[in-house]
Order: C-alpha cells, then sequence, then structure tokens
C-alpha cells in the first residue's frame, strides 16, 4: 500500500509541476481553440498501471481517436493494452472528452475490459486527463493520469503524444 501512496503522490507532483511549467499558448491556438473548426485527435501513451485490488502491475499501452467537434468538446475511442506476465489485457472506452483549458484534457466514459485468462468481461467507469505542453498548436505531449472504476479498480499514469489534424 505504501507503494501505491508513493505512486499517486509521484504522478501529482508530476501533474502539478507540468502545470507551473507550461506556458501559455501562443495566439494561433487561441484563436484555434475559439474556432468552431472540427480536429481530429491522435493519441499515444506508455502508461504503469496498478491494481487496488491485489499488489498486480503492469506496463501498458494507450491510443485514443479523438473527434473534436470545436475545440472544447469532443467525443472518441480509446484501446488499452496491458502487459502482465502471463497475458495482455485489453480495454476499450468511448469517451467523452472536454478541453476547460488549452493545456489540459478531461476524458470520461464507460470501459469495457474484455475476458482473458484471469479476467471475465467488465464494464466499468474510465477517467483520465492529460496536461498538455504544447510546442506547436498541433502537437502536445505531458503527463496523464487515469482511473478504471469496477469490480477490476485501478490507477494509471504516464506520459502521452499528441497530434491534431484539422485538415482531414
Amino acid at each position: 500500500m505504501n507503494k501505491m501512496k508513493e505512486q499517486i503522490i509521484i504522478c501529482l507532483w508530476l501533474l502539478t509541476s507540468s502545470m507551473f511549467l507550461h506556458s501559455q499558448s501562443d495566439e494561433k491556438h487561441k484563436e484555434q481553440i475559439e474556432s468552431e473548426n472540427p480536429v481530429l485527435e491522435f493519441i499515444s501513451s506508455g502508461i504503469y498501471v496498478t491494481s487496488f485490488k491485489n499488489s498486480e502491475n503492469a506496463f501498458g499501452t494507450e491510443f485514443h481517436l479523438t473527434y473534436w467537434f470545436n475545440h472544447k468538446w469532443g467525443g472518441g475511442l480509446s484501446y488499452t493494452a496491458k502487459f502482465e506476465e502471463e497475458e495482455t489485457l485489453s480495454d476499450v472506452a468511448l469517451l467523452g472528452s472536454w478541453n476547460p483549458a488549452s493545456w489540459i484534457t478531461i476524458n470520461l466514459g464507460p470501459n469495457f475490459g474484455f475476458s482473458g485468462e484471469h479476467r471475465d468481461f467488465e464494464v466499468s467507469a474510465y477517467t483520465e486527463v492529460e496536461v498538455n505542453i504544447r510546442p506547436k498548436e498541433w502537437i502536445h505531449f505531458g503527463p496523464v493520469i487515469g482511473t478504471v472504476i469496477g469490480r477490476n479498480s485501478e490507477i494509471a499514469f504516464g506520459v502521452h503524444l499528441g497530434f491534431e489534424f484539422d485538415q482531414f
């Protein structure tokens, strides 16, 4: 349990540090956020997952495909692969996405954990927060923290890299 507390503290420290280190978005990105033009976004993340139910930990990868209706609200899909010792577990989530500011994204939705040798099919709640550092208006990276709340609840944290395509 102490290891999980340390991991949560480190993750919260990373998120807080990123917020303080993040510079203001450039004028072009502010104009883009205020526009109503749709954007397609692809995100890849490397994550570390810790289970609340037992002491199992795993590395994984996550991919999001989000259609942003107006740079504030979007919807999409997430695929997560967790590489455990004996098997790879797959989850798919339906996402509702919100950008309260250009530097943060909140994703919520139902999560579908597919059955494996050591897990039954499960529907749970998915929540994730991304801190977006934007060197250019079409690319962002930063820390990510998320949870899956259900029969097999877990917390995940890592780093993401995202690309936005406004002309598709």
